[in-house]
C-alpha cells in the first residue's frame, strides 16, 4: 500500500469518527436545520426535485444541491431523518479533509499534507458545520476542489484541459450549493493567486473555456429548468435578493466590517491561534513556498470579500478554513522537528499551556457543576462526563509540557487527542441532552396527538420559514398573517387550531379575546401555545 493511500484511508477514518457517530442523535434545531428538514420532507412528499417548497410556499432563498444531497441520503436510508439530512455536510466535511490532503502533499510532502488534513478535521467550525444541516461546508468543499485542480494544472503541469474542466466543475457545483459565491470565491483564490505569483501562462488562459463549458454543463440546467417552468421569482430572490442585494443592503445579520477579524479566532479555534507562528516561515524549497503563497492569499482574499459584505454570519468564511489548516500544519511540522526557531518554540509552548489550561479549568466547571446553578434537565450527567473528558485531557497537555523531556509530539498529541475526544463527548451526550430545551419536537408531539390530520392547523404571524413545528407534526402547517385572515379561520363551525409563540400572544389576545392554550411549551427563549376555537383549555 502506498504512502498516499494509507493516509488517505487514516484521514478518512479520523474524519468519520468526527463527523458521523450520533449523527442524528440530537434533533433539529431553529433557526435553519427544521427549515432545511421540512424542505426535503415535502420533496420527497411530492416526489418533486426541482422545487423546494416549506408549508406549501416555494423556498427560493437557497439553491438545489443541499437538497438533492439530503433526498438521495433519505432514499437510501429509507426515509427523511435527522441522520439523513446531515449526512451531505458530514459527507463534505470529509471529502474535504481528502481533498486538502491531496492539495498539499505534492507540495510539500506526505507528513505536512497528514497534518494539514488532521487540523482541517479537529477544527471547530468544521467539526460543527460537519454535523448541521447548512450548505456551507458544501460550498468549501467546492472551493477546495476547485483550487484542487486549478493548482494542479498551475503548479503541476497536469493537462490544461481536463484540470481546467474539473475547475469548472467544482465551481459549478459550489454554484448549485450556494448561489454565486461559489463562482466568485474559488475565482479570487485562484486569481490573487496566480497574479501573486507571475503564474499566468497563456496555455491556462486558453484552457479556461474548458472550465466556462463544464461550469455551464453542471450548474445551469437546473436555473434553465426553473426559467422555463416559469420560476423567475425564484431565480430573482435567489440570485439578486439573496445574494447582490443582501451583501450591500442587509435585512438581517447586519455586522461591523470588523466581525471576522474578530470571529475567524473564534469558529477556527483551537488551531486559529497558532496561525501567527506560521507568519514569516522561511519555506524550504519553491514548491513549498509557493504553498505559503497561495494559502495566505486565500485567507487574505476571502476574508477581505466577505468584510466588504453589509451582511455576515460565522459560516460564511468556513472556505478559509483549509487555508488555515495548511500554514498551521506548516508550522506544526516545523515544531514537531524543532525547526522553527527559540520564539516560535516558547509561544507554542505558551499556547499548548493556555489550551490545556483552558479545557483542564473548563473541565472543572462542568465537573462540578458550578457553571451553572440550576443545569436543564437531563443535562448534568453528560456535562460532567464531558468535563471529566476535558480535565484529563487538559490535564495531560500540562503534563506533557512539564514532562522531564518535554517531548512536543507528546503535547501536541495530548492536546488534539483532548480536542477530538471533547467533540466526541459532547456529540454523544451533552448535544442530545440539550433537546430539552433546544428542540421543538415535544410541544410538535403533543400537538399531533391532539389535532387529528384532517384538522385544520396554522400558524398566527411567526417567521415566514418557521419549520420546526411542521417537521415535527409532519404536516405542513400555514402561516395567518392578518387579522382579517385570523378572524374568518377562527369562526368556522369546525374546530380549528392556532400556533401562537409568546411575542405574539397579546396581539391573539386583543383579536380573539382571552384563550386557555390547551398546552404550552418553552423552547430556548422562546415559547408557543396551542389554542383551539372550541373551549378546551384547562
Amino acid at each position: 500500500m502506498t504512502t498516499v493511500r494509507r493516509d488517505l484511508i487514516g484521514l478518512a477514518f479520523v474524519a468519520a469518527l468526527l463527523f458521523v457517530p450520533w449523527l442524528g442523535a440530537r434533533d433539529l434545531w431553529n433557526p435553519n436545520e427544521p427549515l432545511y428538514g421540512q424542505a426535503v420532507s415535502e420533496m420527497a412528499a411530492r416526489g418533486d426535485w426541482l422545487v423546494p417548497t416549506v408549508n406549501g410556499s416555494v423556498f427560493d432563498e437557497k439553491p438545489i444541491l443541499y437538497f438533492w444531497l439530503a433526498l438521495a441520503a433519505s432514499s437510501v436510508l429509507g426515509g427523511v431523518s435527522e441522520a439523513a439530512l446531515r449526512i451531505p455536510s458530514a459527507a463534505a466535511g470529509l471529502i474535504a479533509v481528502l481533498l486538502l490532503y491531496l492539495l498539499v502533499e505534492p507540495y510539500a510532502g506526505s507528513r505536512r499534507a497528514r497534518l494539514a488534513g488532521l487540523v482541517l478535521a479537529s477544527t471547530f467550525l468544521v467539526f460543527w458545520s460537519a454535523r448541521q444541516v447548512q450548505m456551507d461546508l458544501l460550498l468549501t468543499a467546492c472551493v477546495l476542489a476547485a483550487v484542487f485542480f486549478a493548482t494542479r494544472v498551475i503548479d503541476h503541469d497536469s493537462r490544461p484541459s481536463v484540470a481546467w474542466g474539473a475547475v469548472g466543475a467544482a465551481i459549478g457545483a459550489g454554484f448549485l450549493a450556494k448561489g454565486p459565491v461559489g463562482l466568485v470565491c474559488p475565482a479570487l483564490v485562484v486569481g490573487t493567486y496566480v497574479i501573486a505569483t507571475r503564474r499566468v501562462r497563456a496555455s491556462h488562459l486558453r484552457a479556461i473555456p474548458w472550465a466556462a463549458a463544464t461550469f455551464l454543463l453542471v450548474a445551469a440546467p437546473w436555473y434553465l429548468m426553473l426559467w422555463f417552468r416559469g420560476e423567475t421569482g425564484f431565480l430573482a430572490e435567489l440570485l439578486y435578493r439573496q445574494n447582490l442585494l443582501r451583501f450591500v443592503e442587509p435585512w438581517d445579520h447586519g455586522r461591523p466590517w470588523w466581525y471576522f477579524l474578530k470571529y475567524f479566532w473564534i469558529d477556527m479555534a483551537p488551531w486559529s491561534f497558532f496561525l501567527p507562528l506560521a507568519w514569516g516561515l522561511r519555506p524550504a524549497d519553491k514548491q513549498e513556498d509557493r504553498l505559503q503563497r497561495l494559502a495566505w492569499s486565500w485567507i487574505f482574499v476571502i476574508v477581505i470579500f466577505f468584510s466588504f459584505s453589509a451582511s455576515k454570519r460565522s459560516p460564511y468564511i468556513l472556505p478559509v478554513a483549509p487555508a488555515m489548516a495548511i500554514l498551521v500544519a506548516g508550522f506544526a511540522e516545523r515544531w514537531l522537528a524543532d525547526d522553527c526557531g527559540k520564539w516560535r518554540a516558547r509561544l507554542a509552548r505558551l499556547l499548548h499551556a493556555a489550551l490545556g489550561l483552558a479545557f483542564a479549568a473548563g473541565g472543572y466547571l462542568l465537573l462540578t457543576g458550578s457553571w451553572i446553578a440550576d443545569p436543564p434537565d437531563g443535562l448534568e450527567r453528560p456535562a460532567q462526563l464531558l468535563g471529566a473528558t476535558s480535565l484529563v485531557g487538559g490535564l495531560f497537555v500540562l503534563g506533557a509540557l512539564l514532562a522531564r523531556h518535554r517531548r512536543r509530539i507528546l503535547a501536541s498529541a495530548a492536546l488534539v487527542g483532548t480536542v477530538g475526544a471533547t467533540y466526541l463527548m459532547a456529540s454523544a451526550g451533552v448535544l442530545p441532552a440539550a433537546n430539552t430545551f433546544k428542540s421543538h419536537r415535544p410541544l410538535s408531539e403533543s400537538i399531533r396527538a391532539r389535532v387529528a390530520p384532517d384538522q385544520p392547523l396554522r400558524g398566527f404571524h411567526q417567521w415566514r420559514w418557521r419549520a420546526s413545528y411542521s417537521f415535527y407534526t409532519g404536516r405542513p402547517i400555514p402561516n395567518i398573517e392578518s387579522r382579517e385572515e385570523l378572524l374568518e379561520y377562527w369562526a368556522g363551525p369546525e374546530e380549528v387550531f392556532l400556533i401562537v409563540e409568546q411575542g405574539r400572544l397579546e396581539e391573539v389576545h386583543a383579536i380573539l379575546g382571552p384563550l386557555v392554550p390547551l398546552f404550552a411549551r418553552t423552547v430556548g427563549s422562546n415559547r408557543a401555545y396551542l389554542f383551539s376555537s372550541r373551549d378546551h383549555g384547562e
